[in-house]
């Protein structure tokens, strides 16, 4: 059974959480259940209702999720998740109005220009890997892939090969190297922050805001 995280300990805190959060989601997706259209948000008793949320808080993660073609140059790797993401939080915007919104970086990290470009929003977290594993390498993006890249140019080809190298020490660190930072935060498949995570993430950064 898949540990609830983040919800379960604000809701032992006290706090009603209204969830539409599904696994291995695009940030496209998630916002969809949000959307006026969703049957969610149509069906008043549906549990899920955006209009009854004081917070939105958004995990955001990978924006190359929301492709079915993943880029085949480094120019376009490099580029592309800014535009997908500016696409996304504008939308956002439209759909929350003006309830506070909270941003954790989950898997890919909040860019600078989100707190600069809505200031009434906040970023909890820019990077949560950066902040559980300070100084750790690998890039959250190879580590919870939910693409897999075919042809690419030499250059995207050999930075996606140096990445999964990472992410494979990682993994193997996290499940193994019971001293380091991965093996105290994350689940043994290196991909996902384990419930100690969660609870910190919960108590040390978002509990104090509410």
């Amino acid at each position: 059974m898949q540990h609830p995280g983040t919800q379960k300990y604000l809701a032992d805190a006290g706090h009603r959480v209204i969830t539409v959060a599904d696994g291995g989601s695009s940030n496209w997706s998630q916002l969809d259940r949000i959307s006026p259209h969703h049957p969610y948000q149509k069906d008043r008793n549906s549990g899920h209702n955006l209009a009854e949320a004081d917070v939105v808080l958004w995990f955001m993660t990978d924006p190359l999720r929301d492709l079915t073609n993943q880029p085949t140059t480094m120019a376009d790797f490099q580029t592309r998740p800014d535009s997908l993401l500016r696409d996304s939080t504008e939308h956002l915007r439209g759909l929350v109005g003006d309830r506070p919104v909270w941003i954790v970086g989950g898997v890919g990290r909040v860019p600078h220009w989100v707190q600069t470009e809505y200031p009434t929003w906040r970023v909890i977290v820019p990077d949560l890997m950066g902040w559980l594993c300070p100084g750790v390498q690998v890039s959250t993006v190879h580590l919870c892939r939910g693409w897999l890249y075919g042809h690419c140019e030499p250059e995207l080809m050999a930075h996606h090969e140096a990445e999964e190298q990472r992410v494979s020490n990682f993994i193997w660190r996290a499940e193994h190297r019971t001293d380091c930072d991965g093996h105290r935060w994350f689940w043994p498949d290196g991909a996902h922050p384990n419930r100690e995570a969660h609870r910190r993430l919960t108590q040390e950064l978002i509990l104090p805001l509410l």
